[in-house]
């Protein structure tokens, strides 16, 4: 007999499958518990998509349960992380805080995507390891090491996070520049390999870590063009697509194209998640900064400068780090003491700390089908430890059927 043979025949199957799409992460952990049946339902990477998918729709909606992750360093040890999902209603409540501390060593979160967080850590300034994980249910990857590419400490990298709906698969994006030389390599987590791309033709902007839309990573570049006989720069946005694999070129207002000829103006790219768009802001020293949205994705004519403003209060200058339902900003006030702000009505939300990250989140349950056969034994003891430690906002039960698993792709298939 077959495992869903196992189940009730007084209700068809697809009735239990109506029913637990609908339910959040916890409550499917729970489900989980009561049968082999239901638990071979709920981990079917069918389902999986489809519970995702749903949670998206009712995220793309304006309401007050969309979750922001909001990270940041700890006051007494800036090396150790706190985690917690906020709501995005007019309180900014917090939903649960999240025990999760996959490294010992500093590490950055290099991007959030379906439920999914990517981390790199850092040893003596080189690259050390890249970790997926679903903090929710308490599962990560560690993957292997990229392919060598440069000896000695490289002096440029970024990297990028998404994912491919195409072939449904999350990729990682790591370029890497040592002077005139570039090296571009793509994770599978599908194919659970490297991959060595042709580098784009650019120099760096900066080193900030892509922004993922519209099945895209995105970040700044620097072209240099010939204006009659006479080479310059310009910046442009470049984004790589994670389904195509290949890269394609944003042009920006010339404002801000030109940008590049005010060193004291420092750019970034954002996500702009009501018109599932990417958004420019530029801060300069004199005390300004100017946020611009691109409408319609992709369609460079429908760049709009969206408002303009100065210092608050004379304090530090604020940067942007996100864009809330209702039109608000999210804003970092200060080096070390971390506060977020509304940009309509400024409220202090008394989060702290000097390191932060915040990215719009959905609860999912991606990666709870990842099979873990594959790794040795000693590859299994080598990520226990970091698996051990995310402790997800789920109970006992939950725990019982999700598992404190890790999967390590570093190993041999």
């Amino acid at each position: 007999m077959s495992k869903l043979a196992m189940i009730p025949q007084y209700l068809p199957e697809e009735i239990f499958l109506q029913i637990f799409r609908n339910l959040p992460v916890k409550s499917l952990g729970k489900c989980m518990c009561v049968s082999k049946a239901w638990n071979c339902l709920i981990k079917n990477p069918s389902f999986i998509s489809t519970h995702l998918n749903n949670q998206l729709e009712k995220s793309s909606r304006n309401n007050s349960d969309n979750l922001f992750l909001v990270m940041s360093s700890d006051p007494g040890n800036e090396l150790k992380m706190r985690y917690f999902l906020q709501f995005d209603d007019q309180e900014f409540s917090k939903y649960t805080q999240l025990q999760h501390d996959p490294f010992t060593d500093k590490h950055y979160v290099v991007g959030c995507c379906n439920g999914l967080l990517c981390f790199v850590d850092f040893k003596l300034g080189f690259i050390g390891n890249f970790m997926i994980c679903n903090p929710i249910i308490r599962k990560c990857v560690r993957l292997p090491q990229p392919q060598p590419c440069f000896n000695g400490l490289p002096h440029n990298f970024t990297f990028g996070f998404g994912f491919d709906s195409r072939s449904n698969d999350y990729k990682l994006l790591k370029i890497t520049k040592k002077d005139r030389l570039a090296d571009v390599q793509l994770y599978s987590l599908k194919k659970k390999s490297w991959e060595i791309l042709d580098p784009p033709k650019y120099d760096f902007y900066s080193n900030d870590f892509m922004v993922f839309v519209n099945g895209v990573v995105h970040f700044l570049v620097v072209q240099r063009v010939n204006d009659h006989g006479r080479s310059r720069c310009k910046l442009l946005v470049l984004g790589f697509d994670m389904a195509d694999e290949v890269f394609k070129e944003i042009m920006l207002p010339e404002s801000l194209s030109n940008a590049v000829k005010r060193p004291p103006s420092r750019l970034y790219v954002l996500s702009h998640g009501e018109s599932l768009s990417i958004a420019v802001t530029e801060f300069c020293e004199r005390g300004n900064c100017s946020i611009w949205i691109m409408k319609k994705y992709s369609v460079v004519e429908t760049w709009t400068k969206m408002l303009s403003f100065e210092k608050i209060e004379n304090r530090c200058f604020p940067r942007i780090l996100g864009f809330r339902k209702n039109g608000g900003l999210l804003l970092k006030t200060s080096e070390v003491s971390q506060q977020l702000e509304i940009s309509d009505e400024i409220e202090n939300l008394e989060i702290h700390g000097r390191f932060s990250y915040i990215f719009s989140y959905v609860e999912s349950l991606v990666l709870l089908d990842q099979v873990i056969d594959a790794r040795s034994e000693n590859s299994a003891k080598n990520v226990s430890k970091a698996s051990d430690s995310i402790k997800g906002a789920t109970n006992d039960c939950t725990r019982s059927a999700a598992g404190d698993e890790a999967t390590d792709h570093s190993s041999g298939h």
